[in-house]
């Protein structure tokens, strides 16, 4: 079943995007049980992508990227219309989104294994994040419990978030599904608003 799944791919990852149950099927199972709560779902990054077919795109980054899943599966929809980058402190994880790169052949897609509070990938023209301070302060449907987890630490790092965010220059949108861990982006304004079926989705523009 995977091979048939892989199989409509076609040169460069250029086929159908595949669903949320067949992306699954490609991760180990531990981490196919966190996938509600953990990976972009498609019809999210279908909505993502529909914004984006508008947008003058340089490259899009998704900070905290997990699996790969919102880069391995918007590039099935761009085309190779624009480089995306995925940052990810697990290196681990960074291993799997490669794995599944290869599997899916999809190209105009690198992953990073950084942590984007410590080093910041300033140079995009459009940054991704579904709730990436998530494991900080929450303790069910984590990756693991190598992270602490405290409210300090939390409030810490969304400053630092905040701050590396209001030094991106004029014109740079940050994307939001269920947010970026704060309600108020100091030197953004607020371009769209859309409650999904599955959350809320925002688009934020540096003034």
């Amino acid at each position: 079943m995977k091979n048939q799944f892989l199989a409509k791919g076609g040169k460069g990852g250029v086929g159908k995007p595949m669903t949320d149950f067949q992306f699954d099927s490609l991760l180990p199972e531990a981490l196919q049980i966190l996938s509600p709560y953990q990976w972009t779902p498609n019809l999210v990054i279908a909505h993502t992508w529909e914004f984006l077919k508008g947008e003058k795109v340089s490259s899009l980054l998704d900070l905290g990227s997990g699996v790969g899943k919102f880069c391995l599966i918007l590039s099935q929809y761009a085309k190779n219309r624009f480089p995306i980058c995925g940052m990810e402190d697990r290196n681990e994880l960074v291993q799997i989104a490669e794995s599944l790169k290869i599997k899916m052949n999809v190209g105009n897609v690198s992953f990073v294994s950084s942590n984007f509070l410590e080093s910041f990938p300033y140079g995009h023209s459009h940054y991704y994040v579904f709730n990436p301070l998530y494991e900080t302060i929450k303790g069910s449907h984590t990756i693991g419990d190598a992270k602490i987890k405290s409210a300090k630490l939390f409030l810490h790092n969304l400053q630092r978030l905040k701050e590396h965010l209001f030094f991106c220059p004029k014109g740079t949108k940050l994307i939001t599904y269920h947010g970026f861990g704060g309600s108020v982006l100091p030197g953004y304004k607020v371009q769209t608003k859309v409650n999904l079926e599955l959350g809320e989705w925002m688009v934020w523009e540096k003034e």
